[in-house]
């Protein structure tokens, strides 16, 4: 049986790498248009400081990633985020403020006014009810009243998808909130039974990273366990079905047949493969919309840089005068990303509400982003390192009508026996959600 995967970014790469172990006699290809592999799932080491260009980790909740990891020989690399990281702040009103994690701590926080705190803890009273799917905004005002959602709703999907939260599907993007209102009514009630699962239980939820290395570790681990497998600078430009076989004609002129194609590449280039072979599906895909995002890491010497960085960083509500989504303390949250004497920080840019940051010049951004970090830092002096990553179309935005989407394209490409689909537009956009579905995408080839 002869594979071939179209993407090597961390989807791509775990189903190669699944797929490997379920039928070792299969004969698997992994072609990928750039020179390296990983995707956003990146990272470079220079001057002491390491930074990482995407994700800077996975979450611990459950056991896709980790598992992934342990099988790779990489047990020894893993390297949990600091207690820092679970102080998070938000910068609001000129200021930065403790972002409140638990119902007395909501009481107390200055980011509300008495009405809308009262308003938050009403919602105890709700009880179970069935709602049809809703934006991220009106859940949370729906819940806890407008205060809290015009407060906390947008700077919350800006720190994972740099999308709008009035315009991003609930049900889509976080779909456990919904489990949960249908299981307790009030998320209040829901928050309290899981953090008494939660101490019962010797299981806990922690951002995991790699030592010294930064997430890049991960693709680096799966690409050397890969390496029979892979063809990089192989640029997918037409496919074809004859036959039963799937006829795939690269940039270079070379050609390869396979019986089953998997399709591990950014939506939009699926539709573009896909035109002629699943139009509805084609469409579909190419309807999916993606936010530009840009990161941007600084380093520092910790003279530098007065605030204090007990904190996993800070994200900023819209209308204030720093321009960033958020700063993340690179180095307090993940202490080898910097000498102990230098701070690393990582400013992600543009998203949904910002998509005119990306066309700035480097100096331009550079200078947008050392402004944001003096009000709301304090910090004057110039980087020891600097580094800018952009990601023109990086994040796919679940909005409403998301589900219903990614439904009708797979229940369309039914009909071409042999071709998967795998990525983060689908079921979820971090590294634990990639994983997840690659494992899903190896299930339906091997069964």
């Amino acid at each position: 049986m002869r594979v071939a995967i179209i993407g090597a970014g961390i989807s791509g790469l775990a189903t190669a790498y699944y797929l490997r172990q379920a039928k070792p006699d299969w004969e698997i290809r992994l072609f990928e248009k750039d020179d390296q592999v990983g995707g956003k799932v990146r990272s470079s080491q220079e001057k002491g400081f390491v930074f990482d260009w995407g994700p800077n980790g996975f979450l611990t909740n459950v056991d896709d990633t980790l598992d992934l990891a342990k099988n790779l020989g990489l047990a020894d690399q893993l390297q949990v985020a600091s207690d820092h990281a679970r102080h998070r702040l938000l910068y609001k009103q000129g200021r930065l403020f403790d972002l409140p994690a638990s119902p007395p701590k909501l009481l107390k926080t200055g980011l509300l006014n008495p009405y809308a705190k009262f308003r938050a803890l009403a919602e105890l009273s709700l009880g179970k009810a069935s709602y049809t799917e809703e934006s991220v905004y009106d859940f949370m005002a729906r819940h806890f009243g407008k205060g809290v959602a015009e407060t906390f709703a947008g700077p919350a999907v800006l720190g994972i998808t740099a999308g709008d939260a009035k315009e991003l599907s609930l049900d889509a993007l976080f779909p456990r909130f919904r489990k949960l209102e249908h299981e307790h009514g009030s998320l209040i009630r829901a928050m309290m039974a899981a953090q008494q699962q939660a101490k019962a239980s010797s299981r806990s939820s922690r951002l995991t990273s790699f030592n010294a290395t930064g997430v890049q570790a991960l693709s680096t681990a799966l690409r050397d366990a890969l390496l029979p497998c892979i063809r990089t600078a192989q640029e997918l430009k037409l496919v074809s079905l004859e036959q039963g076989e799937y006829w795939l004609e690269f940039a270079d002129g070379s050609v390869y047949t396979a019986d089953k194609l998997i399709l591990a590449t950014p939506t939009f280039v699926m539709a573009r493969l896909l035109t002629d072979l699943a139009p509805v599906a084609a469409a579909e895909l190419g309807s999916i919309p993606y936010a530009d995002v840009v990161v941007i890491g600084l380093g520092y010497d910790r003279i530098d840089v007065p605030q204090p960085l007990d904190a996993f960083g800070f994200l900023v509500a819209r209308g204030e005068a720093v321009r960033s989504l958020g700063v993340l303390y690179s180095s307090s949250i993940f202490p080898d990303q910097a000498e102990s004497d230098k701070v690393m920080l990582r400013v992600i840019c543009g998203g949904s509400l910002d998509p005119e940051f990306i066309g700035l010049s480097d100096i331009e951004m550079l200078e947008v982003v050392r402004h944001d970090l003096s009000i709301a830092m304090g910090i004057t002096a110039k980087p020891e390192f600097q580094q800018i990553v952009r990601w023109p179309r990086g994040i796919p935005q679940y909005t409403l009508g998301h589900g219903k989407k990614v439904a009708q394209i797979m229940h369309e490409i039914k009909s071409l026996s042999g071709l998967h689909l795998v990525g983060n537009a689908f079921y979820g956009v971090g590294v634990n959600d990639a994983v997840r579905d690659a494992r899903r995408v190896v299930a339906e080839l091997t069964t």
